[in-house]
This record gives structure tokens, sequence and C-alpha cells, in this order.
């Protein structure tokens, strides 16, 4: 008869470590799992809380007038043929956010490092396109931010400069910049596909019309 004392067996003790080391590699799994999740959900959120403020700032230029300073600096129309909708058809065959297409839409794209040289007023006065840009972009945002630290990141605002519609607004903390002709690389990815499982994978906010 075996002795109660005896303690484990190298085999059991093999066996043990085994199972631990299992459990505890399917519970870090589930953690960084949970964490891709809330953090996906951080970047909808703020694409959403951008969105609003883009709109809101959009409304007051249509209001005082100024929207043909908004169309000065957009310069060629977003191709909507090659953009997939959450939906996964093309954005020019959605019936949705038509209001917003019918003038063509354009779009502002910034990244950390261009926020933080619009911070140090170094594209201020100046009359370059690029700088004009990124002149607007910020400043659609910041008349409404609390939190300006937000938009230290990868953003595309879509808009109807004629209309004064946003259309949507792309977002990630998590990514370098976006791009809608390149391939996903370095950091840069493409925000032509706006389905949920394509930005959940690179950790893209969105909204928009669509």
């Amino acid at each position: 008869m075996k002795n109660k004392n005896d303690g484990f067996t190298l085999a059991e003790l093999i066996v043990s470590l085994a199972i631990l080391l299992i459990l505890a590699s399917l519970g870090i799994a589930g953690i960084l799992s949970y964490q891709d999740y809330a953090d996906f959900k951080r970047q909808n959120s703020y694409a959403q809380t951008l969105f609003a403020v883009a709109q809101a700032q959009l409304t007051s230029y249509s209001v005082r007038g100024t929207l043909p300073e908004l169309m000065d600096v957009s310069d060629s129309p977003v191709s909507l043929g090659g953009i997939m909708t959450p939906e996964g058809i093309a954005a020019d065959e959605s019936e949705r956010g038509l209001s917003a297409k019918r003038n063509g839409i354009y779009c502002l794209t910034g990244t950390r490092e261009t926020y933080e040289k619009y911070l140090q007023g170094e594209y201020k006065g100046k009359t370059d396109l690029e700088s004009r840009q990124y002149e607007m972009l910020y400043g659609i945002f910041e008349s409404y931010m609390t939190d300006r630290a937000v938009l230290s990141a990868a953003i595309a605002l879509e808009y109807d400069p004629k209309g004064g519609i946003v259309y949507s607004v792309l977002y990630s903390d998590r990514k370098n910049s976006f791009t809608y002709t390149a391939q996903n690389k370095n950091g840069r990815v493409n925000i032509c596909d706006r389905r949920e499982d394509y930005r959940s994978e690179y950790l893209i906010g969105y909204y928009g019309l669509e």
C-alpha cells in the first residue's frame, strides 16, 4: 500500500507542471485578447468623439460662411469605389451618406509627428498646401476638444467641404499613419477597408455615415 506521505513522483510532478503551464498560457492569452478588444473599443470611442467635434465645427463654418476656406485646402476627392464599407460593399454603391457624397468626399490626415509640429507652430503662417491642411485639420478639432492629447495619433477626417458634412473619422494611437493606396508596413496602415474584422486586427477606430 502506497504511503500517503510519499509526495509526488517525478512523472506526477511533470504532468502537474504541464497542466499549470497550459492554464497559465490560456489565462495570458485571454488577458491579451481582452486588452486588444478594450483597446479597439477605445479607438472607436475616440473616432466617434472626433466625428462629433468635427461636425460641430463644420456646422459653425457653414453658419459663418467660412466653408470656402476648407474647400481651398481640399485638393483631390477620395475614390469611394475603393472604399469598403462596414457592411462589405463599395462606398459608391451604398445608399448611406448620400448627402455627403453628392459634392465629393475629401480627406485631411494627420499623425503624431504632424501634431507635435503643429503645437510647435511649424505650419503657422505658411502658404504651402500641406501646411495649410495641417492647420485646418487641427484647427477643426482643437476648438471643441478638452483633452487635446487625443490628437497625438493617426487621424483621417473625411468630409464634404461644400455642404459642411463630416463623412467619417478614422483614428488610431497604435499606428503611425494612414494611407489609401499603399500596403500595411512599418506602422502605416491602409484605411480603405472599413469592415470590423479588419479594423479590429489593426486597431483602427471608425465612426461615419456608413
